[in-house]
């Protein structure tokens, strides 16, 4: 049975845009309680049939300045896919480790994310990784009080790897899976807990 290798794509990206979206002033993020997916599509050799598999992301960090100024990075090498060897070739021929270790988003949450309560809102991110950057809009579900603030995507957010130069990895992963394609545009979605 042949390995298949997920397409992280920017997924990792939306994992940090999440993760930016969830904060609240004077925030950190609890990475043992937030998750981020993604969901990568495998097209076979015989190119009649195709696969969809979910990775995630485990080491996030960030946190929400005073201002609201949030700052969120993942740890691109602690992908997650279920397999020891597919998790190291996604480091070594997608995100590139070496030279991209982590992905970084930036946002600046605005006033009435801060309060307690239940709100939705559209958060402006600027996703940093691979040496690219691009701005997304993220609808999100905020729910707060005292102690903490989940933050959970109203819909799942597409990414494309091309937007990060991941095409040429995407291929590598391909031609070691024996697959005939791996389509570079991915869902992600999230569900975030930060600390107050």
């Amino acid at each position: 049975m042949k390995k298949n290798y997920i397409v992280p794509a920017t997924l990792s990206l939306m994992t940090c845009i999440g993760l930016s979206v969830g904060n609240v002033l004077a925030l950190d993020v609890d990475s043992d309680q937030s998750r981020e997916s993604v969901v990568s599509t495998k097209i076979l050799a015989d190119g009649t049939s195709s696969f969809a598999e979910v990775f995630a992301f485990n080491a996030l960090a960030g946190t929400v300045a005073d201002d609201g100024t949030a700052t969120v990075s993942i740890d691109l090498g602690a992908v997650e896919t279920g397999i020891d060897i597919r998790n190291e070739r996604m480091g070594e021929y997608l995100f590139e480790t070496a030279t991209y270790p982590e992905a970084t988003i930036t946002a600046t949450v605005p006033d009435e994310a801060m309060a307690n309560g239940y709100r939705t809102i559209d958060l402006d991110i600027t996703v940093d990784m691979h040496g690219s950057q691009m701005d997304y809009t993220v609808p999100v579900m905020i729910t707060s009080d005292d102690e903490k603030v989940l933050v959970v995507a109203s819909q799942p957010l597409l990414v494309d790897a091309n937007s990060f130069e991941l095409q040429g990895g995407l291929g590598k992963l391909g031609e070691l899976a024996g697959l005939l394609h791996i389509p570079t545009q991915v869902p992600v979605t999230f569900n975030l807990s930060f600390s107050r």
